[in-house]
């Protein structure tokens, strides 16, 4: 009995094409630069790369095609919206009103 297979090649990574490629890879790149700005405890700035990460995740959630897409706007967006609470949860006063006082 033969066991061969038949090995197909990996698909080459590309660039993303359409739009909703574009909001799901910013979202995912958003998403990690507010996990490595929230690591090096950089909370406002981490605040606003993770804010900017879920409102620009729920979009691409409205215009997203294809499963995969879906998949990784929405780990990207949780992953954003928990780094946002433990950015506001150590003292990023970027959303206070004594922030927008003193500044």
């Amino acid at each position: 009995m033969s066991t061969a297979t038949t090995h197909r090649p990996l698909p080459r990574p590309r660039l993303p094409r359409t739009r909703d490629e574009v909001f799901a890879a910013t979202t995912v790149v958003l998403a990690a630069v507010a996990l490595v700005l929230t690591t090096t405890e950089h909370y406002d700035v981490g605040a606003v790369a993770s804010l900017a990460a879920v409102l620009l995740g729920g979009s691409s959630q409205l215009v997203s095609e294809t499963r995969f897409e879906r998949w990784e706007s929405v780990c990207a967006t949780v992953l954003a919206a928990v780094l946002l609470a433990v950015c506001l949860a150590n003292g990023s006063g970027i959303f206070t009103t004594t922030a927008v006082l003193e500044a």
